[in-house]
């Protein structure tokens, strides 16, 4: 048996309080992330007249299906798997698991960036990965949601 004061436990601990805060960080980072792009895109139904309600997947096949000129299919599959992310997250601490879509979210963002920005992203870490494919996303959401305005004051 394993004492409070045995060298051990301290160190099972520290390893224990670190990976609570690996996961916390990429936890709060994708949800804050994720609930600011679902509002962006609720913005960019609205004013293109469309409704903005259902899932995050159906909001993305619906903004997807009005063909903003911004968007590529790269962003799209950002956005997808980035969701596909979030869903992960939400649904298990499977490290394994998590990991695994976060290599898929950073193969994707990085695949949408310019060959200028990319070399400045490869190198950073997966929590940033994470909201950088978020910020990513969302700015063109912000982009395309300025267009569907203006096409409605012409």
């Amino acid at each position: 048996m394993m004492k409070a004061d045995d060298p051990r436990f301290e160190k099972a601990r520290q390893e224990a309080i670190e990976r609570v805060k690996r996961v916390d960080e990429m936890m709060v980072t994708v949800l804050k992330n994720h609930l600011v792009v679902e509002q962006l895109m609720d913005e960019f139904l609205v004013a293109s007249g469309k409704k903005a309600d259902g899932k995050f997947s159906d909001k993305i096949d619906r903004c997807k299906g009005l063909r903003p000129p911004e968007f590529t299919e790269k962003e799209w599959a950002v956005l997808t798997k980035a969701n596909q992310l979030r869903n992960k997250i939400g649904h298990t601490l499977d490290q394994a698991e998590i990991k695994a879509k976060m290599d898929e979210v950073r193969a994707a963002y990085l695949a949408a960036l310019s060959d200028e920005q990319r070399p400045h992203s490869e190198k950073l870490d997966d929590v940033r990965i994470a909201a950088a494919a978020f910020e990513h996303c969302g700015a063109y959401m912000v982009a395309a949601t300025e267009t569907a305005r203006a096409g409605k004051k012409s």
